[in-house]
């Protein structure tokens, strides 16, 4: 018998232990696979790979492999402590612990490639469905099936080297001795977590300080850039998982002090809690950081698909926008004019003309108060030494302080306008200024002709239309358009929102996976244990809620957590937060609640099941 056969064979004769473990890699490789056909997808090839969506695409690229490497370690270490058995036995016959590492070596190496390829497989049937999706949330024209060369070989390629990778790494932490000693006791007691409570709270202070510091002072932290930013994610991940553990340990205590400790099957549950507090802690943590991850990409990502027509107008108010330069020729501009008359003539529209005087120097603009008017629709009087200081960039104040301005430094401020004017950055600030003061002023004249079409969103082939026929030519015109801006952001902030999507479902499903292969691993020994606990008398109704009390710790107590500090950090930044950031948080906090609540029915009708079949 060679030594292949007996991996062969060492696979087949504990198949279902395998097929865990199989299942939870091909499932990671899947995702990957399907994310990267998208990536590579020929209708995305026009996208830059130095612009902000390249960027979010390598990134979410990135952050799919990296889970998966944590996802494939955490399923290994499952798999060979659920293994260690059967590796104390060939031990005490006889085999080497190079013979030991190289037999599980092969039985890994061969578990990856059956799982790369089965997963290439699926994810080719799955992938025309998939694209389906894909092109209804990018909104895309077309975005068919392909031949995805790229996708298959950058998958075989990363997945076999992080199976070969992992698999040597990981079989250097098989211990004889641990393996020898649980084929004689044929049980493992794991070790009580001791108490940290000193650790916790210098923890929860380190990280408070950080965040704070973030928030009063975002120099330093700039000034730190990665150095800040890896203590402050070690720090929070250390904090949760002490609050996790440490709480666990705390309230079990407290627990066992009260009455209600004595009452039914309650001491029998916190019996099996003691005795998994570490493994349960250990699995909370993990949940919660999948979790975390789920509302963070629902909640950011999603939010900001639902603000794209309003920062669109914060950057350009008008549907088109039409500057002349003060250099340009007069017969050019009226053709130009002519042309957005007669492109906008079949769509219901308003058309404003307005000039305004500019020190070109300085990028600061005048306009009388009559044109600021009609700008606004409204009827804004000023007095002769007064003036209006509006923003000419979203989000930056205009300026006020005018002591050196030749035309304004005996004008007094009357009031600011923070709302952009034109187009974002054309000019830094625009001085509304009264009609007399504005002919005095000796300035070059930018004439501008605005057009702000009705239900503008839905006239973007127009938009396209006029935009390649009038670019914008420096020193001559100025063209803008917010319905082209609109729909080249919607396009990047719906790729954007596929991105939240996908790391919603990879760690949404990853935590259930991982929970459901945390159960799989423990399912022999907790049959065992409640095969003796009955027979002392406990009845199958008592059994099951145990076990249902047991699973929805497991399962809504990292819920809980994940959902405290999502919105705990909603009220820490709610003076910056949106109230449709709000509104996503929420429902889809209570989708999720749903889902899982479903989630746990399902899990523990199944477990139970299979706690009690022989």
């Amino acid at each position: 018998m060679s030594f292949n056969h007996i991996v062969v064979q060492n696979i087949l004769r504990d198949k279902w232990t395998y097929v865990s473990y199989f299942l939870s890699s091909m499932f990671s490789i899947i995702i990957f696979f399907l994310f990267t056909v998208i990536v590579f997808h020929p209708s995305l090839a026009s996208i830059d790979t130095d612009s902000t969506l390249g960027l979010a695409l390598m990134l979410a690229s990135l952050l799919v492999y990296l889970f998966s490497f944590i996802y494939i370690t955490y399923s290994i270490m499952a798999f060979l402590k659920k293994k260690t058995k059967t590796l104390g036995i060939f031990m005490i016959t006889g085999a080497s612990m190079k013979q030991i590492r190289t037999l599980v070596f092969r039985e890994n190496i061969l578990i990856g490639v059956m799982a790369i390829i089965t997963a290439i497989i699926l994810g080719l049937v799955i992938a025309p469905l998939f694209l389906m999706g894909a092109k209804v949330v990018l909104k895309a024209e077309t975005f068919g099936m392909y031949l995805p060369i790229k996708a298959i070989g950058l998958t075989i390629g990363l997945f076999l080297v992080l199976f070969v990778v992992i698999s040597k790494i990981m079989t250097r932490f098989i211990n004889k001795e641990a393996s020898i000693q649980l084929l004689k006791s044929d049980a493992v007691i794991e070790k009580s977590l001791k108490p940290h409570y000193l650790l916790l709270f210098i923890s929860i202070i380190i990280s408070a300080s950080l965040a704070y510091l973030l928030k009063i002072n975002p120099d330093i932290v700039e000034s730190l850039g990665v150095l800040y930013y890896t203590v402050f994610f070690i720090s929070v991940l250390s904090t949760i998982y002490l609050v996790i553990s440490q709480g666990m340990r705390f309230l079990l205590k407290t627990f066992e002090r009260s009455s209600a400790y004595m009452q039914k099957t309650n001491m029998l549950l916190a019996s099996n809690l003691n005795a998994k507090m570490k493994s349960h802690a250990n699995m909370l943590f993990l949940i919660t950081l999948l979790l975390s991850g789920v509302f963070l990409s629902t909640s950011i990502l999603f939010s900001s698909y639902y603000n794209v027509k309003k920062d669109t107008e914060e950057n350009y108010p008008y549907s088109f926008q039409y500057i002349a330069d003060p250099k340009a020729d007069v017969g050019k501009v009226a053709a130009d004019v002519a042309y957005l008359e007669k492109q906008l003539s079949t769509v219901d529209s308003e058309k404003y003309f307005i000039e305004f005087k500019s020190n070109i120097d300085k990028r600061l603009g005048y306009m009388s108060v009559s044109n600021y008017n009609l700008l606004k629709n409204q009827k804004v009087s000023l007095n002769n030494d007064e003036f209006i200081a509006v923003a000419g960039n979203r989000k930056l104040l205009p300026i006020t302080n005018t002591v050196e301005d030749h035309y304004l430094k005996n004008l007094k401020l009357a009031s600011v306008d923070e709302r952009n004017l034109l187009s974002t950055g054309f000019q830094q600030t625009y001085f509304i200024v009264p009609d007399h003061l504005y002919n005095s002023i000796d300035s070059p004249v930018y004439k501008t002709y605005l057009f702000e079409l009705d239900n503008w969103t839905a006239h973007t082939e127009l938009a396209k239309e006029v935009s390649g026929n009038m670019p914008s030519i420096y020193g001559e015109r100025y063209v803008a358009s917010k319905i082209e801006l609109y729909d080249v952001e919607m396009f990047t902030k719906s790729v954007m929102f596929f991105i939240g999507s996908m790391l919603s479902l990879i760690f949404l499903s990853a935590a259930l996976s991982i929970l459901y292969f945390y159960l799989q691993t423990t399912l022999l020994q907790e049959k065992e244990k409640y095969v003796g606990i009955r027979k002392l008398g406990l009845s199958k109704k008592e059994l099951f809620t145990v076990v249902s009390k047991e699973l929805a710790i497991l399962i809504f107590v990292p819920f809980a957590i994940a959902i405290t500090m999502l919105f705990s950090t909603l009220f820490a930044m709610r003076a910056m937060v949106s109230t449709a950031f709000l509104q996503v948080s929420m429902v889809s906090s209570l989708c999720f609640f749903a889902l899982f609540f479903g989630s746990y029915i399902f899990i523990r009708k199944s477990y139970f099941k299979r706690l009690l079949s022989n």
